[in-house]
């Protein structure tokens, strides 16, 4: 496996019903794995691949939410604010092996954390049995736009996550491309992404800004250029939610195979001028889905 320092780990897809969500995502073609709980109240399921995932999370008990770390942040709290906000993508993980030498980059660069939030769940693995999962995050909330909010994610115990079985889609999906977000104004968001990754891996138009991950890439359009890149579907935001992350891109190994699965549940979608199968938000958590070829 090539290096993978900060790479796209996950996106989180907040949603309300975490049942409905599944049934979608399902119809897609993504398999989903069992569901899990986190101490501060939400719940989530997990569509992997072998290098990242998509967490569909929602909400199971409202009495957990104000969990804090020692610097007074609640991740149960921020995932029900962004549902109030609209459902959708609320904020995305990025991969690290090391949270506490990450955490420290961040503060040498000045980029605005909330610090670690350590915790373990118990893990559900194919044959039924159990084992804690123990993770560490480094928090970093945008409290400018909220939206465009990530965190560094450290898997203590990997491969209670990253379980083969588990990474077998009926659409062939087998990897996470791209995330992108709509920006009034994406020049505003280029010092956040050069504090993360720094200026080598960001680039700016007037209107688009691209970050170059290990994983994977971040796209913020205009909501003009979003328009003419997400033709033929509706953009799920309206100018009150700006910025917002609306699509997620996943390659396949078969776009055919996609497009038969698709076709057998009934999925509408728009056969782009690249090749690939772009899917409206209301079947995936209010979210775009792409499914492109992979790249040989």
């Amino acid at each position: 496996m090539k290096d993978n320092h900060l790479g796209i780990d996950h996106p989180l897809v907040a949603v309300k019903n975490i049942d409905k969500a599944c049934e979608d995502f399902a119809r897609l073609g993504f398999f989903i794995n069992p569901r899990h709980h986190h101490p501060w109240g939400t719940d989530n399921h997990l569509l992997m691949f072998p290098d990242n995932f998509i967490e569909v999370i929602s909400i199971y008990d409202q009495s957990k939410l104000n969990l804090k770390n020692e610097k007074g942040f609640a991740f149960g709290r921020f995932i029900s604010d962004s549902l109030a906000r609209r459902e959708g993508i609320a904020l995305v993980a990025l991969h690290s092996e090391d949270a506490r030498l990450d955490h420290q980059l961040m503060e040498q660069r000045g980029v605005e954390n909330q610090g670690i939030v350590d915790f373990r769940r118990t893990a559900h693995r194919p044959d039924g049995s159990e084992e804690e999962a123990v993770v560490s995050l480094v928090m970093l909330i945008n409290a400018d736009y909220p939206s465009v909010s990530h965190f560094f994610c450290h898997q203590h115990k990997p491969h209670l996550v990253w379980v083969e079985d588990w990474m077998t889609h009926p659409n062939g999906a087998n990897a996470i491309t791209s995330v992108c977000y709509i920006a009034e104004s994406p020049a505003a968001l280029f010092p956040r992404f050069v504090g993360i990754y720094g200026e080598q891996a960001v680039t700016l138009t007037e209107d688009y800004l691209v970050v170059q991950t290990d994983r994977g890439t971040f796209e913020i359009l205009s909501p003009y250029q979003a328009q003419d890149r997400f033709a033929g579907v509706e953009v799920p935001v309206t100018v009150g939610q700006l910025p917002s992350g609306i699509a997620i891109q996943v390659s396949t190994q078969s776009i055919p195979q996609a497009k038969a699965h698709l076709d057998e549940n009934e999925v509408k979608y728009v056969e782009t001028r690249a090749g690939g199968l772009r899917v409206p938000a209301h079947y995936a958590g209010n979210t775009i889905i792409e499914i492109i070829p992979e790249s040989v």
